[in-house]
């Protein structure tokens, strides 16, 4: 299931009633409700207030971050070199606890994360944590 933080969040496509995510137990980051994706959904949590506007000094919040974060690392068992590049820029301004909070919520552990995908022990086994 997803994180606390997570639930409850509707679909921002248009027409649709979906009010909230439901991972699909296939396809973690389709809606099991309206067969939606991840992003679609939480594109609801960005709200204007997280938009940057040139005329203020640039804060960022760890609530914030979750939530971008969230969009790539949510169901997700790899992140391109790229986003990485960002998500690294990001968490370089928080404080490690907060990083470790929001990787762990979103399923992944700083080791996984570093190595920029979650390690996997034979294919459906699970993941190796340990290495």
């Amino acid at each position: 299931s997803p994180p606390v933080s997570l639930q409850a969040i509707r679909c921002t496509l248009v027409n649709c009633t979906c009010e909230c995510f439901q991972p699909g137990k296939i396809h973690l980051r389709t809606c099991d409700q309206c067969k939606h994706g991840w992003v679609a959904h939480a594109l609801d949590k960005l709200s204007t207030q997280h938009l940057y506007h040139p005329t203020q000094v640039e804060i960022v919040q760890s609530n914030v971050v979750f939530d971008i974060s969230s969009l790539m690392l949510y169901g997700t068992q790899a992140v391109p070199v790229r986003l990485k590049i960002l998500l690294d820029r990001l968490f370089s301004v928080l404080k490690q606890e907060e990083v470790l909070h929001i990787l762990h919520g979103l399923g992944w552990t700083l080791r996984d994360y570093v190595r920029g995908y979650i390690l996997q022990v034979g294919g459906s086994q699970g993941y190796d944590r340990s290495s």
